[in-house]
């Protein structure tokens, strides 16, 4: 009877420790190679059609490796994986119909630029030089969306709540942050003699359109948005469930994905005309949340599920880029 206990528990604990395709590729090292080979063969097919795709490119580039910084620095999955720098890969790679659009490349790059920043401001009511870096992404990403003010509140709040590092001495480092590149952007117009166009700018905040207007995107400027709101609602159903594995700051930083994930898609319903804006930040925010249900779970359902998302991922890319390429023809 001993002998049977022993030999059922050892087959459980082999069922357990058994390694799916999701976790193979979740938790190899050459998965992030793939990945950015891959997704560098469709900037290059994009980029022989058109060159503009270059810079928002180079800004992709230096996102990803601001991904990579930013799990690498701060945990966020607790095993070694590179899903959460090869998932925001995918995203922005599927979405070829952005690959020219600078301002949806300094959008992404701006919000990584603040996560990297910010989270190392954790409990540290005296870091005004990594406030100062963190907002000044915002700023930036504000230059070429003005709606991007829209989350300050939200973003000063989690520096209070969630990152615990709020103080006089750090606010007043967000605000010249936020303030330091229209300093820039203003001498430049100065210089430019047109100083009207930063009225304009700030004007563009005021100005809404109907809600739930989403007659103005396309078929698959809308199957890619759904495609990314399913692995959001995924990432963030399962991270609420299985949160009591991670430790509190990494929970701490996981509720600030999802708080900010649920304040776009909230912003994206109201007003869609903002719809490439908003994706690029969604793309920011689900990345690590989709990230963590890749890596850190072994059902045979989840397994399908990735499969499913993966083969998905594949199908909309091609689509989309299929339908670039055919635009430019």
């Amino acid at each position: 009877m001993y002998n049977n206990i022993n030999y059922g528990y050892l087959r459980i604990s082999s069922i357990m420790q058994q390694k799916r395709i999701q976790n193979r590729i979740a938790e190899s090292r050459w998965t992030q190679a793939y990945v950015v080979s891959a997704a560098a063969l469709v900037w290059v097919i994009a980029g022989l059609y058109n060159l503009a795709v270059i810079v928002p490119g180079i800004c992709l580039l230096l996102s990803t490796y601001l991904m990579m910084e930013l799990n690498n620095a701060n945990a966020l999955i607790r095993i070694y994986s590179r899903m959460v720098s090869c998932s925001f890969l995918v995203f922005a790679t599927m979405a070829t119909f952005m690959f020219p659009s600078i301002q949806a490349a300094i959008i992404m790059l701006g919000f990584v630029g603040f996560y990297t920043f910010a989270f190392r401001c954790y409990q540290d009511t005296h870091a005004p030089g990594w406030t100062f870096y963190a907002f000044f992404c915002i700023g930036m990403a504000s230059i070429v969306w003005v709606q991007t003010l829209f989350y300050l509140p939200i973003l000063w709040v989690i520096m209070r709540t969630n990152i615990l590092s709020m103080s006089p001495r750090n606010f007043v480092a967000s605000l010249l942050g936020i303030i330091l590149p229209y300093w820039f952007y203003a001498g430049y117009l100065a210089v430019k003699g047109d100083i009207t166009i930063l009225l304009n700018h700030f004007a563009k905040i005021a100005v809404f359109s109907e809600p739930f207007n989403f007659k103005l995107l396309s078929f698959n400027q809308i199957l890619t948005l759904s495609f990314v709101l399913v692995c959001a609602v995924i990432g963030i159903v399962h991270f609420m469930n299985q949160k009591r594995n991670d430790n509190i700051r990494t929970r701490l930083f996981y509720q600030i994905f999802i708080t900010i994930d649920l304040a776009t898609i909230v912003f994206l319903f109201l007003q869609p005309q903002h719809y490439e804006a908003l994706l690029s930040v969604l793309i920011v925010t689900t990345a690590p949340l989709i990230a963590h249900f890749f890596a850190l779970t072994r059902t045979r359902i989840t397994n399908w599920m990735f499969l499913i998302l993966s083969y998905s991922a594949i199908i909309i890319t091609l689509l989309n880029l299929w339908i670039l390429l055919h635009n430019y023809l």
